[in-house]
């Protein structure tokens, strides 16, 4: 739950701002419901909203409202455009792919910073990070209704598949009773939570889920850490002609497998980079621990991680090179 006096501090800097930059990181529900609601929300409030990401919002979640008008070129983003700059779900400015105009951003722009990660370090002006919230459209949904913000069935509903992908419709520790308080109001005000189930839960195809397959079959587990691995490569996804984001949700997926202690999904990335996905259901295991090691953070449970290099199978053992 977020202390009031920030709720009431936010509030009346919207109050106080006409142009306002909200942005997020990138192949996340969470995110792209996040800046899809808070656009719709605040220019109910009258107020001149610019949403960003880093990529465009994926195909999967192009249902949400306003999901068309996220910007993804830095370089139309000019500082001296906003008196309001809102970062939700990004545990550090970087993961925004505005990191390297932040630090040069005039004094006069407040930097307002939204997030649930563990391992965000309060890099705002204004820092309201709640690290027992089960996703950032959970505490926006929070805010919306404590400011008596109209929250439009477009709007609730963005934030509701925020809440969803982000506790695995309910299934994963991230769920607590503030996110089923949460969703529940979202649903009285009209979330269409059958959109999220016919767009996201029933969307795989065939190839896609022949990529899935690839997962399974490469998986290994490390008796002596008791952590699973797997891994899928661009190959995997030209021979199926699949994008990217077909493979969203395989570590999520794989974290219900019994007798270990984590899991660890790699996914070689078109940039010459490789994503790291860690996810756990254990209470004595943190994986944000083991993702900070390798630059990158998260939550307890779910983390990841981004190193540059390939993957490559050599003598029958797959291996990272640069």
């Amino acid at each position: 739950m977020i202390q009031p006096q920030l709720l009431r501090r936010l509030t009346d800097l919207i109050d106080q701002s006409h142009n306002i930059l909200v942005a997020s990181h990138k192949n996340c529900g969470d995110a792209s419901g996040a800046v899809t609601a808070c656009q719709t929300v605040l220019q109910a409030q009258g107020k001149t909203v610019t949403t960003f990401l880093p990529a465009v919002v994926p195909p999967v979640f192009s249902y949400l409202v306003n999901s068309e008008r996220v910007v993804t070129n830095p370089d139309l983003i000019d500082w001296s455009d906003y008196d309001l700059f809102l970062c939700v779900d990004a545990a550090e400015p970087h993961l925004t792919g505005l990191g390297h105009k932040f630090a040069n951003r005039p004094s006069s722009l407040i930097t307002v910073n939204l997030d649930h990660h563990l391992t965000n370090p309060d890099y705002g002006d204004v820092n309201i990070v709640d690290r027992s919230a089960a996703a950032a459209c959970a505490m926006l949904a929070e805010w919306f209704l404590a400011a008596h913000y109209e929250v439009s069935p477009a709007a609730a509903t963005s934030l509701l598949t925020g809440i969803l992908t982000d506790t695995g419709s309910f299934c994963n520790p991230a769920t607590n009773e503030s996110a089923l308080r949460q969703a529940g109001e979202l649903l009285r005000l009209g979330a269409n939570f059958g959109r999220f189930l016919s767009e996201v839960v029933r969307s795989k195809t065939l190839p896609e889920l022949r990529v899935w397959g690839k997962a399974f079959e490469r998986l290994q587990i490390n008796n002596d850490l008791g952590i699973a691995t797997t891994l899928i490569t661009l190959q995997d996804l030209a021979e199926a002609g699949v994008a990217a984001d077909a493979i969203e949700g395989v570590a999520n997926f794989l974290n219900d497998l019994a007798d270990v202690r984590a899991v660890l999904v790699l996914k070689e990335q078109s940039d010459g980079t490789i994503k790291g996905s860690f996810r756990t259901t254990r209470e004595d295991v943190d994986v944000s621990a083991l993702a900070k090691v390798l630059g990158g953070g998260g939550h307890k449970k779910a983390a990841g991680f981004t190193i540059t290099g390939r993957l490559i199978e050599k003598n029958g053992q797959w291996q990272v090179v640069d």
